[in-house]
């Protein structure tokens, strides 16, 4: 008997943001939950009035776990009670960010090579914060010995799940996956272990399936933002006609550009997120690439409806 699948919406800071989640729930299928992009812990500071509209379970469509970053556990509990007060029952600790903005400040993937600062913090946290909580991370900042030090750590606590992108912070999205590393975590740890990283087409999941076929839980990014089909292709097992993905993408399209009208302020800042969005939808177009030079180009609003209008179809 097949076990049942479930598939998660990665977090993409600047793109699965409120919007991006709702309008995906309104035009596609397969998403059971999606984790949305961090907030930073700031220490005396409430959270922003947008951050906590965007982690709000009353303003999502997709079931959405909040995700903080930062290495004070004082300062995250603060945040995780705030997120609490919404109406969150979950939160998600960020140590897989790459970036070395977060990195050098010893946040996301810049805090593994430190497993004795990891387990005070989650001996404090997990005594206080009123939420389940889980952790998103890779194998290490520089070596995957970071995460091989820290799974006996990671088993001392009550942890929900945890998430492996199964690269190492300094590689980026680039280079080679360590599915052994992966594979050893996955039999070394208590909690449940969530599988993420370059799942960007129907054949790649089948071989990572069939290679780690006691994985229950998929985090899907870029391949799905490039392709929002593709968790229904997996659950059918077949590509969606490309006339059926045109359709559903153009009312995609026209409700992420309707939605930002609304939440940003002043055109340039419109085009600019969905440029954003386009650096990814144009990988499963045919004219993708056309049309994402065209809006590049795009300084007002009517240059922008008119590159979509060439390009794209009209009704974009």
């Amino acid at each position: 008997m097949q076990t049942s699948q479930t598939y998660y919406l990665a977090p993409v800071r600047g793109i699965t943001d409120l919007v991006y989640r709702n309008c995906f729930a309104d035009q596609f299928k397969g998403v059971d939950l999606a984790m949305a992009p961090f907030v930073q812990t700031v220490k005396g500071n409430q959270i922003k009035a947008s951050h906590l509209l965007e982690n709000t379970p009353a303003q999502n469509r997709l079931p959405t776990i909040p995700q903080i970053i930062g290495r004070n556990p004082g300062h995250f509990i603060d945040l995780a009670r705030q997120l609490a007060d919404a109406g969150n029952t979950a939160v998600n600790w960020n140590l897989g960010c790459p970036y070395p903005t977060m990195t050098k400040k010893r946040c996301g993937s810049g805090l593994l090579p430190y497993p004795q600062d990891i387990d005070k913090f989650l001996e404090t946290v997990c005594a206080e914060v009123p939420l389940a909580i889980s952790i998103k991370m890779r194998l290490g900042l520089e070596t995957p010995q970071d995460i091989l030090t820290l799974l006996p750590i990671l088993n001392r606590y009550p942890i929900e799940h945890v998430t492996i992108h199964p690269r190492l912070g300094t590689q980026m999205y680039g280079g080679d996956l360590d599915l052994d590393c992966f594979g050893l975590c996955l039999e070394t740890l208590n909690p449940p272990v969530i599988y993420n990283g370059d799942i960007t087409t129907l054949e790649a999941y089948h071989t990572l399936k069939q290679r780690f076929p006691q994985v229950t839980t998929w985090m899907l990014g870029r391949g799905l933002l490039a392709n929002p089909c593709l968790i229904e292709e997996i659950q059918q097992g077949d590509p969606l006609p490309l006339s059926d993905k045109i359709t559903r993408i153009r009312a995609f399209h026209a409700a992420l550009l309707e939605g930002y009208s609304q939440r940003l302020s002043g055109p340039a800042h419109q085009i600019q997120r969905m440029v954003s969005h386009w650096e990814y939808l144009r990988v499963g177009l045919p004219f993708g690439e056309k049309l994402f030079h065209k809006v590049r180009k795009a300084r007002t609003l009517a240059d922008y409806h008119t590159a979509i209008g060439q390009t794209f179809g009209s009704g974009a």
